[in-house]
């Protein structure tokens, strides 16, 4: 999910105690899947979402018991009630959910931060919780895999001899660059992060393109656009924007990315202008322009939401979700 590194890093800035909140098992229908994770904190705060809204503050109830006992405990929710009474709130929404509130300990706090840094560096964390019968925590471990191994791994829960195993990986979120730190690449540096992508900021001038201006920005390149492009470690989930408003600056860096195979390439500019700019490019029809969904965006605002929705969907596509 795009909101997995939002979610851990909101344990990292957090002073109180904390709960992380999974769901280990789903059955029938359900608003999101096995792997979902969220973060309860002990003043009642919560980062990420397990449901539409109507587990949620069960869960901020159930939490309290756990912090005072510093013992896991797992949740049923049957939300295939049609009436109010049931946790289906209404809804219908016909499934059955089991969670695992699990204390952050100062070992799982460690292990979550490295899990978090391990997917900023583009590497996959496989997880595992093992669980007695009556689905109690026994004990859960982290390691990083090769991403080619992901599809031999299950996320599931199933049954052992002593009970069930979880099993679970973390996937690198996807990766934007950005090609230009002028002033309306603001909007969609944050809105991207904002949502979930790992963000890397690319520009020749450093009084721009810096961590004072961008401070949600994950990575800073700096230099000429050939020269960034050959640090970048271009990929399949990289999803490129070109906004310099630099006209050789931006035939330079998109002449250099041609040789990658990235998702998504799109550049910001007139159709005019942007033909020029690839005048010079042999594989023209990986370049996407002009940018962005067509709602009538205007202002910075309004295109880095057209923009993100456009990546959206390519991602979506790209991810088989």
């Amino acid at each position: 999910m795009l909101s997995t590194l939002k979610v851990l890093e909101s344990i990292q800035e957090a002073a109180e105690k904390c709960i992380l909140a999974t769901i280990i098992q789903v059955e029938g229908s359900a608003y999101l899947r096995e792997g979902t994770f969220m973060i309860i904190k002990e003043n009642g705060d919560k980062a990420g979402l397990l449901s539409p809204g109507c587990l949620e503050e069960d869960l901020i109830l159930r939490s309290k018991e756990v912090f005072k006992t510093e013992l896991p405990q797992t949740v049923l929710y049957d939300t295939s009630a049609i009436d109010d009474a049931g946790w289906g709130q209404g809804m219908g929404c016909n499934g059955m959910m089991r969670i695992l509130l699990e204390p952050i300990t100062e070992t799982l706090h460690a292990s979550l931060l490295s899990v978090k840094e391990a997917l900023v560096q583009g590497y996959a964390v496989y997880h595992e919780k093992e669980l007695f019968a009556d689905y109690t925590l026994k004990k859960s471990s982290f390691e990083i895999v090769d991403e080619d191994l992901l599809s031999n791994i299950s996320c599931n829960l199933y049954r052992t001899e002593e009970g069930h195993r979880f099993t679970y990986y973390f996937t690198p979120p996807p990766i934007m660059v950005v090609f230009g730190a002028g002033e309306d690449a603001k909007p969609l540096v944050e809105l991207a992060v904002k949502i979930g992508f790992i963000v890397k900021l690319c520009d020749w001038r450093p009084a721009l393109c810096n961590e004072e201006i961008f401070p949600n920005v994950h990575e800073y390149y700096i230099g000429s656009p050939s020269q960034i492009v050959n640090l970048l470690r271009i990929s399949e989930s990289n999803f490129i924007v070109v906004m310099s408003h630099n006209f050789s600056k931006d035939q330079e860096f998109l002449t250099a990315v041609e040789k990658y195979n990235a998702a998504y390439i799109g550049v910001l500019g007139s159709k005019e202008r942007t033909r020029r700019l690839l005048r010079n490019m042999v594989n023209q029809e990986q370049v996407t322009f002009p940018i962005g969904l067509p709602i009538g965006a205007q202002d910075p605002e309004e295109i880095a939401v057209s923009i993100m929705a456009e990546i959206i969907q390519k991602y979506r596509q790209y991810d088989g979700n």
